[in-house]
């Protein structure tokens, strides 16, 4: 990693944070900063730069980030994770120094530990999961999987909402309606990010015919878009992906409904579904979004404590074959986590530039492919998870025994 971060290339890693650090010292309130960003981001941030200084901003920051992503290793193993937390630990050098120089390890280490206590701490994981949203707004539709008629389920959804609501209330009185809302009009007002899976089919053309009419510019999003005759038809295409699959998320709470909820590997399983459906459907892609892939799959790889030994013990041969798909969707996040590093940073200037590279743009069409084939993967690991055991009864109140004949 510190080989990566020396090369010339290394100016992509640490360029957001150097932009967040231009934000800090513009002196402009809080509720101007940072607008493509929720608001408690700029709280987090201005702590660390009132803590750190302008001369040491860049390092504090990155040594934030990797005391989150120790503890969430720490996390995984103190709770018997052992598998997850060594697949964490391998995780990181593959998808670079990119992980330490971006704030979406926040929502990514909330995602990981709301997975690790699904179970055993329902409020924490609900308080977590909201969290993650007052960060990145994509984490709230990851509670629709973990909701149902249990106890604990409630305990979740509550705390969920206590913990969302109260951030979004601060957020109200400190900046006002435009900007609690100026993130989703920021995203929505986007164009096609040159990395997005989307972008795939107008980036090859751009390299196979220069004559085709797309073209590569820095949007004053901050962020190199895919213009041209075309981008506007996959944009509309984005919208529709979207859509289908914030469906699909509530189609997952209506499966975990009917169920009676979902054990603990189905319900990590399904919100790694809406993740990769996310992230394919997206009309923006960043390196730094599979850090949120990754951390709730670190759960998966480990046997759930006591999936053999409850009241509905699953089939032997259906709990096999989820492990072995759960193996698979690990291993794929491995891949695609080694081809993002090589896409950005190590490749990029062959992928924005004119004329592009062959490597470079061939690079990042294999990178695209492989998150969809993980994606699938995720879908596949899901309905093996589902077949493990039947759905679950709503425990009802005992009631007055009844005497026997």
């Amino acid at each position: 990693m510190l080989h990566v971060f020396i090369q010339p290339s290394s100016n992509f890693i640490t360029g957001d944070v150097q932009y967040y650090l231009w934000w800090m010292q513009s002196g402009q309130p809080d509720s101007a900063v940072l607008r493509e960003y929720p608001l408690p981001v700029v709280w987090f941030l201005r702590a660390l730069h009132w803590s750190a200084g302008d001369s040491h901003f860049i390092p504090a920051f990155a040594t934030t980030m990797l005391l989150l992503d120790a503890l969430l290793a720490v996390a995984m193993w103190h709770d018997g994770h052992r598998a997850g937390a060594l697949w964490w630990i391998v995780l990181v050098p593959f998808l670079g120094p990119i992980m330490w120089h971006r704030f979406d390890m926040v929502p990514a280490v909330c995602m990981g530990l709301a997975a690790l206590w699904y179970r055993r701490h329902p409020a924490a994981c609900g308080a977590m999961i909201a969290l993650g949203a007052a960060v990145k707004l994509w984490p709230a539709l990851l509670i629709l999987p973990m909701i149902s008629r249990r106890k604990a389920a409630m305990r979740r959804l509550t705390a969920f909402v206590a913990t969302g609501f109260t951030l979004a209330l601060a957020s109200l009185l400190a900046g006002g309606w435009d900007r609690l809302v100026s993130p989703l009009t920021w995203q929505s007002d986007r164009g096609l990010q040159v990395e997005s899976v989307l972008a795939t089919v107008p980036v090859y053309q751009r390299f196979k015919n220069p004559d085709s009419g797309y073209r590569i510019e820095f949007s004053k999003y901050n962020a190199y878009e895919v213009f041209g005759p075309g981008a506007s038809a996959w944009q509309l295409l984005s919208t529709v992906l979207m859509a289908l699959a914030v469906t699909l998320a509530v189609g997952m709470a209506v499966i975990s409904w009917r169920r009676n909820g979902l054990d603990h590997r189905s319900a990590v399983l399904a919100d790694l579904v809406i993740i990769g459906a996310l992230i394919i459907a997206n009309k923006t892609l960043s390196p730094q979004y599979f850090v949120w892939w990754a951390a709730p799959a670190a759960m998966i790889l480990d046997q759930v404590s006591g999936e053999t030994t409850c009241e509905n013990p699953p089939n032997p041969k259906t709990l096999s074959r989820a492990r072995t798909w759960c193996g698979i969707v690990a291993g794929l996040l491995l891949v695609t986590a080694l081809l993002t590093q090589l896409v950005y940073p190590l490749k990029y200037p062959g992928i924005i530039g004119a004329p592009p590279h062959r490597s470079s743009t061939l690079l990042l069409v294999v990178r695209n492919g492989m998150t969809i084939v993980t994606f699938a993967a995720c879908v596949v690991a899901f309905v093996a998870s589902l077949r493990m055991r039947r759905p679950a009864q709503p425990s009802s109140a005992p009631g007055r025994p009844v005497p026997t004949p």
